[in-house]
């Protein structure tokens, strides 16, 4: 979904924000690859996370038997198959998880616990962009600053469609106040396919130099 290589996941320090429930970090880690996952539900236990990502997916699951035009059924095959690799996930998770530890941080956006430019490569999925009714301007870009912040070489966010499918709505105005303040951004198509139109990711990049920065349409701008 970012577009990404495993060569490029594994070639520094990740940042995974929000890391949630998942299996991504160990994956990396099994691989020789370097994440810290930081969410702010690494407070509770393994459990009561579990738990919720469960009653969050059968959520999921039966929005999906509602809408199911509104999604490509070629990553994942079937409704059947994502109940798998998401159950998956979440098993793996609870085997490993034994509350916050070096991986698993507890920490939440505007305000991450990390110093400066502290990962290469910082990700973001399914937050920012996603919910336009929990977020407004303001806390967008609040939130993008702080992964630019602790990023070295790049952030990439995904996905860029809201809750109606359409891309979020202010996104060029964030872009050009990041620009602002320095960082390079890009939007970028991938080749990942689940919801319709979240065909692309957002790269930002924090410059050596001010007075490098630069912005990157889309051809269709």
């Amino acid at each position: 979904m970012f577009g990404l290589s495993e060569p490029e996941v594994l070639a520094g320090p990740v940042l995974d924000c929000p890391g949630g429930a998942g299996s991504f970090g160990l994956g990396v880690r099994e691989r020789g690859g370097e994440v810290v996952s930081a969410d702010p539900a690494y407070k509770h236990g393994a459990a009561e996370m579990v738990a919720a990502a469960r009653a969050g997916l059968e959520r999921g699951l039966d929005y999906l038997a509602e809408n199911r035009e509104s999604y490509e059924w070629s990553f994942f095959r079937s409704p059947e198959d994502l109940q798998r690799r998401r159950l998956d996930a979440l098993d793996a998770f609870a085997r490993q998880f034994r509350g916050p530890d070096e991986h698993h941080v507890v920490g939440s956006l505007p305000h991450l616990p990390f110093p400066n430019r502290r990962f290469r490569l910082v990700l973001c999925a399914y937050l920012l962009f996603s919910y336009p009714d929990h977020f407004d301007e303001s806390e967008h870009l609040s939130g993008l600053r702080e992964l630019v912040r602790v990023a070295g070489e790049e952030v990439r966010l995904y996905p860029l469609i809201d809750t109606a499918y359409q891309r979020y709505g202010a996104i060029d105005d964030l872009r050009h106040a990041l620009l602002a303040d320095g960082a390079d951004s890009e939007i970028r198509p991938v080749g990942y396919r689940f919801q319709r139109g979240a065909d692309e990711v957002l790269v930002l990049a924090p410059p050596p130099d001010r007075a490098s920065a630069r912005i990157t349409m889309p051809p269709d701008a």
